[in-house]
């Protein structure tokens, strides 16, 4: 199989979730990822479910499609191991604060003296400068600094959502300009930096929910997003539905033939989108009484026939079940001969020429160390000093 990216090596020195999950994305695409780990545990994120025993499906899902090379960056001797493969790589993805990155020698000026075609990719918590440099971020904490969780919970009874937004928006927005500092250095000839912070990712992330506030408007919450267009209701059977209406006065029309409140459209309050806006909750409290009335599968029935846009909401245990999810090939397997099979999801791209792929499962700590390092010139008595050294 031909991949996009066949022939690209990237050096990942991270863990936890961005920086990992933009890797794997490369992988994905047919990059050959190199994954530096600690020798001692590894990658943080294999102790997330204790009971894999450092093999968890979380980091199978991230690291798919990636080797695995132990080395202790503190010693010299590993740190002269990172420095000859970068000295062959494409592209180097680290989640290192800049401090710890200068004090191991690892800054894009040093390294692009060695590989001036090498693209350096940082993944940090603020941004390599100003007064949050050095504090440790976390997805959740930038949910919360860039008001992106404001938008998703109650501020009276503040909770966190269930998913890492901020990490796998970062990943992908890393894997953004990757991609084209990729491309421009087919014309330079020259890498260069890549600067993606889980605080910048954020901001820009939800900006177009912001600049009605940036340029003079209300700010977007949850109260005012919804209104006049997205509605949510429990059916008699307690299972919730969600639809969402575009700005047609004929959607508006189909939405309550469906719901059976035709009635309805004789109301003044009701008569305008603008309406419908400022009278939204009004509209909800109507219409969940008529929404408990029958189970959900009659009302999501009713709205398909009217061509109202709506889904059910559905729970995890609940969306494999879906037709469509699973005409898409959903979940997809692949095999570990030690661990044998996962069900991950893989790419969310399609691509006709160059697909991309599981080309290989996450990998045990260490598992291709020798290879690397046989790769880089280094022969059996080198690699056995190495070992005693505790360097991998």
């Amino acid at each position: 199989m031909v991949t996009a990216l066949e022939g690209t090596v990237v050096v990942e020195v991270a863990g936890h979730v961005a920086a990992p999950y933009a890797g794997s994305l490369l992988g994905d695409l047919g990059c050959e990822v190199i994954k530096v780990e600690l020798p001692d545990g590894g990658d943080t994120h294999r102790g997330r479910n204790p009971k894999y025993e450092g093999y968890g499906p979380s980091f199978r899902a991230l690291n798919r499609n990636k080797k695995s090379l132990t080395l202790d960056l503190k010693k010299k001797e590993g740190r002269e191991v990172l420095l000859k493969l970068l000295d062959r790589a494409d592209v180097l993805i680290e989640n290192f604060r800049p401090a710890t990155r200068s004090r191991l020698g690892l800054d894009y000026e040093a390294l692009a003296k060695r590989n001036p075609r090498l693209i350096h990719c940082s993944i940090s918590g603020y941004g390599q400068s100003g007064p949050y440099r050095d504090k440790p971020g976390f997805d959740t904490i930038a949910q919360a600094l860039s008001g992106m969780l404001n938008l998703v919970t109650d501020r009276d009874a503040p909770k966190v959502v269930g998913v890492s937004l901020t990490d796998h928006s970062t990943g992908i927005f890393a894997t953004y300009g990757i991609m084209a500092a990729l491309l421009a250095r087919y014309r330079t000839g020259r890498g260069q930096f890549v600067d993606s912070s889980l605080l910048q990712v954020t901001l820009s992330f939800i900006e177009s929910h912001v600049v009605d506030f940036l340029n003079g408007g209300e700010s977007v919450s949850r109260d005012n997003f919804p209104r006049g267009r997205i509605y949510c209701f429990l059916a008699s059977d307690d299972l919730p539905l969600v639809i969402h209406l575009s700005g047609h006065q004929e959607a508006w029309e189909a939405f309550l033939d469906a719901a059976g409140r035709s009635d309805l459209l004789d109301n003044p309050r009701f008569a305008t989108r603008r309406d419908r806006s400022e009278h939204h909750w009004e509209i909800v409290d109507i219409l969940a009484e008529s929404f408990r009335q029958r189970p959900r599968a009659h009302w999501l029935a009713a709205l398909d026939a009217n061509r109202v846009p709506n889904a059910p909401l559905n729970s995890i245990e609940e969306v494999f079940e879906d037709p469509q999810i699973q005409h898409l090939g959903f979940p997809r397997e692949i095999e570990h001969p030690s661990y044998g099979q996962t069900r991950l999801i893989g790419s969310a791209v399609n691509l006709s020429e160059t697909p991309a792929a599981f080309l290989a499962p996450a990998p045990l700590l260490g598992e291709h160390t020798t290879e690397v390092l046989q790769g880089l010139g280094y022969d059996e008595e080198e690699i056995r000093t190495l070992r005693d050294l505790g360097a991998i």
